[in-house]
């Protein structure tokens, strides 16, 4: 019941994130996406949550009207490893270059990309939620 409770939570935020990143800067987004999140992990381990949004996101590619775009995986991704408690950041690069088109957007777990198909590390960091601080 819980896997089926966090898929149609993505979905639903998936859907609504366009509205909401029309309304609110990417940092209060990030924020409201990240209050009321537990402090500690909760018995749903990170593989189990993983293959959760694998199967949440590949029915999202079939929704024409669910926008796909890096972005709204990643700010999905997010919320819900916030959620069970994981150690996650949401990151934004650009790539060689910096041209802003080869730009995208990722997730990292104790400062790791999260189930990422590209490789993050030629972009450029340019904004991560939370903030490292130091």
């Amino acid at each position: 019941m819980k896997r089926v409770r966090r898929m149609a939570e993505l979905v639903a935020l998936r859907l609504a994130l366009p509205a909401r990143l029309d309304r609110e800067p990417l940092d209060e987004l990030l924020a409201g996406l990240t209050r009321g999140t537990q402090a500690s992990k909760d018995s749903s381990s990170l593989a189990v949550v993983t293959r959760d949004l694998r199967l949440a996101e590949r029915g999202l590619t079939h929704l024409p009207w669910v926008p796909s775009t890096c972005l709204y995986r990643s700010l999905g991704r997010y919320a819900v490893l916030r959620k069970i408690g994981a150690d996650a950041s949401f990151v934004m690069g650009l790539g060689p270059g910096g041209v802003a088109a080869d730009g995208h957007a990722w997730v990292e777990v104790d400062g790791t990309p999260f189930d990422e198909r590209d490789d993050v590390s030629c972009y450029t960091i340019t904004f991560r939620y939370p903030r490292i601080r130091g």
